[in-house]
């Protein structure tokens, strides 16, 4: 047949061949992956002692081995960034490595350019925390834009208030008005509340009667929370055993600051939220833990691209992290395999 003729050719066949063998070679030997890690024994006692620092107890060896996790994470962010380029063409990073030469003093007769050049030749990105937080900002930016994570819908956002119904409850809004007595007038108390009482006075025509309370006289829908803030807790309990209620005299209620005859304008009882009320709230909440779990699974995607050292650890569960709010960046990256590539500004 003559389309047989035509595959009988040995230029195609070494052709063919050179193909099969480039795959086979890329499968049976592939190229190593990137090294991250593994920390040094100096970065885990840094960690350590910052843990303590921030929450004055020791780390449990779950904690521990956690903490080690994000910041191979952190790490492997960085090394991300650092491939993609994101340290050539992001504005702070420039502005700020400028900065740094300004400060080396090492920028007299040179131009902007130049000094970025410089500083990315000298490696001082990989020395900055500042710079080290952005870029594993924009990496994590980067995931994010890659992976986005669907809106809530009306279904969920009905689901999650269900569940929180309780959390959700409106607590009560005392609106109130007060004449204080320091301690130092205490012991006038008695009569003024008194004379206020059998005259019938209202808090207008007694307010000048009032010591001089730096947080002021008058609180409108004020919550107990908001109100203990001024006044202390002592207060807001005692106000609220006494059950307040509209256009009536209270006291005196004793606080941090001394006494305090208090008038309640008005009182909104604690409630049920409605729907309507906290929509936006369970929305945000919803977007904010949809774009955690989102990002917590792209990362850990994104490991399979790296050989982490010192990441697997008996008993530890990445997808349940135990230690949230410490922030871990900024560390001394050595061994961090990065390279500056050429600016194309």
């Amino acid at each position: 047949m003559k389309w047989m003729s035509k595959l009988n050719k040995p230029w195609l066949h070494f052709i063919v061949l050179g193909i099969v063998f480039f795959k086979l070679q890329g499968a049976l030997f592939p190229e190593p992956k990137t090294v991250i890690g593994p920390l040094s024994e100096a970065r885990i006692s840094a960690l350590q002692q910052q843990w303590y620092a921030s929450t004055g107890q020791q780390l449990s060896p779950q904690q521990s081995a956690r903490l080690i996790a994000l910041e191979l994470d952190r790490d492997m962010l960085l090394q991300r960034a650092l491939e993609l380029d994101f340290h050539l063409h992001d504005t702070i990073v420039y502005q700020r490595l400028i900065r740094n030469m300004n400060f080396l003093q090492l920028a007299q007769g040179k131009s902007e350019t130049e000094l970025f050049h410089e500083a990315l030749e000298m490696r001082l990105h990989l020395d900055d925390t500042v710079i080290k937080r952005r870029l594993i900002q924009l990496m994590e930016n980067q995931l994010l834009a890659d992976n986005r994570p669907a809106k809530p819908t009306t279904a969920q956002i009905a689901a999650e208030f269900a569940n929180r119904s309780e959390e959700l409850r409106r607590p009560p809004r005392y609106s109130i008005e007060h004449i204080f007595f320091n301690r130092e007038r205490e012991s006038a108390a008695p009569s003024v509340i008194a004379s206020i009482t059998q005259q019938k006075l209202d808090i207008k025509a007694v307010r000048y009667l009032s010591s001089l309370f730096l947080q002021g006289y008058q609180f409108t829908r004020e919550t107990p929370g908001q109100l203990a803030q001024k006044f202390g807790r002592s207060f807001v309990l005692s106000l609220e055993q006494a059950k307040p209620k509209s256009q009536q005299w209270l006291g005196p209620i004793r606080s941090i600051f001394g006494l305090h005859y208090v008038w309640v304008s008005a009182v909104e009882p604690a409630h049920d939220a409605r729907l309507e009320e906290v929509e936006q709230q369970l929305r945000n909440d919803l977007e904010y833990a949809a774009q955690a779990q989102a990002l917590q699974n792209a990362i850990a995607a994104l490991r399979d691209d790296y050989d982490v050292k010192g990441l697997h650890v008996k008993g530890l569960d990445l997808e349940d992290p135990d230690v949230a709010g410490l922030d871990v960046s900024g560390r001394d990256e050595k061994g961090l395999a990065s390279k500056t590539k050429e600016v194309r500004r």
